[in-house]
């Protein structure tokens, strides 16, 4: 196994670090990583069992990515860091933060939810039926366990946009995608986890962007998460799916740059 998961790095300056979401890899942040270079230090990493990371063993959860993501960032040395967590890549951060594994400058949380799944107390996660399908569906076919997700990511009008297009390739690589126990895993995570007592201890300049067409991690997460952060602000995206920083990357860097020069 090797020491250190993969990681790219762009740029000079104070440093932001991009943490992909389930089933994902680094280079989805390709174009948002280029343009934000110009003027931060930016690292994008591939989880474990992840994209360049996948020759990593496991196990796969929540645990071990943070502790992976503290070993990298001490081992770099950064400092004044800004995590920048997208969905899965989110709960992470906050289990970063429950672990007080490192005090962050800032946050960005997008299509984010600290519990993926409904509980009594809480409307705002999918029914539990919807991720035990993609459990069953992934765990017998990985591919096509993959292909139903990747439908789910983008709204109907923004997937018929993107359908052709290089960034929905790069998204849906088949070699950069997970192994299968990390698909699986992650994905049991994603159901049994419930980090909402980390949202009231936040306590760092944090920006939540969300879509109100998220068919993953529901808009009222988003509501939810910006009255428990104290002082959050939400950029809440109309017609947009989960993924905004690429159907929407003009308004998401609108918010996004100057809350990071200024945060």
């Amino acid at each position: 196994m090797k020491d250190t998961i993969h990681c790219t790095i762009q740029g000079k300056g104070r440093p932001l670090l991009f943490i992909h979401g389930w089933a994902m890899h680094s280079r989805v942040w390709d174009k948002t990583a280029r343009i934000l270079a110009r003027d931060f230090q930016v690292i994008t990493v591939d989880l474990r069992g992840h994209g360049k990371s996948r020759d990593h063993d496991g196990p796969f959860t929540y645990d071990v990515f943070a502790r992976d993501l503290a070993g990298l960032i001490y081992g770099l040395e950064l400092r004044d860091l800004t995590l920048v967590g997208w969905s899965l890549g989110a709960s992470v951060v906050f289990k970063m933060l429950k672990h007080t594994f490192i005090k962050p400058r800032s946050l960005v949380l997008i299509s984010a939810n600290p519990s993926l799944v409904k509980r009594a107390d809480y409307p705002h996660g999918l029914a539990e039926v919807m991720v035990k399908r993609l459990y069953q569906n992934t765990g017998r076919d990985l591919a096509k366990g993959l292909e139903s997700f990747y439908r789910l990511l983008f709204s109907d009008t923004e997937l018929t946009a993107l359908a052709q297009d290089d960034v929905y390739k790069t998204i849906t690589d088949p070699d950069l995608s997970p192994t299968k126990p990390a698909a699986l895993q992650t994905l049991k995570c994603l159901q049994n986890e419930d980090l909402r007592t980390v949202l009231p201890d936040i306590r760092v300049p944090t920006l939540l962007i969300h879509g109100t067409e998220d068919r993953i991690s529901l808009p009222g997460a988003a509501a939810f998460m910006n009255r428990q952060i104290k002082g959050s602000r939400l950029l809440l995206l109309e017609n947009t799916g989960h993924v905004p920083f690429v159907t929407r990357e003009k308004e998401v860097l609108e918010q996004l740059c100057p809350f990071l020069k200024n945060s």
